[in-house]
């Protein structure tokens, strides 16, 4: 069941930030300037399904009243810390 969602988008990084389920979620979207258009095309709140791990865009369309409906396919963004500790 997708979940409407209010994204945060950043330009250079391509990552796409989002409360979701009481909690906060990062991810990463391969064209985040496409993705900014058509969030700023939208007809409808965006929505964030989770088990496809997919942002739900629909964006009006002439002789398509409903709209056209895309997908952005969103990947866990790799964590910001240390992958190994180094001991001394």
């Amino acid at each position: 069941m997708a979940i409407p969602i209010l994204p945060i988008i950043d330009r250079q990084t391509g990552q796409v930030q989002f409360a979701a389920e009481g909690r906060w979620c990062t991810r990463y979207v391969a064209d985040p300037l496409q993705l900014e258009r058509l969030i700023a095309r939208c007809s409808r709140r965006p929505a964030f399904d989770p088990d496809t791990s997919e942002l739900l865009l629909v964006v009006p369309a002439a002789g398509n009243p409903a709209g056209r409906r895309h997908a952005f396919s969103l990947a866990k963004f790799p964590s910001p810390g240390a992958l190994a500790k180094v001991e001394s």
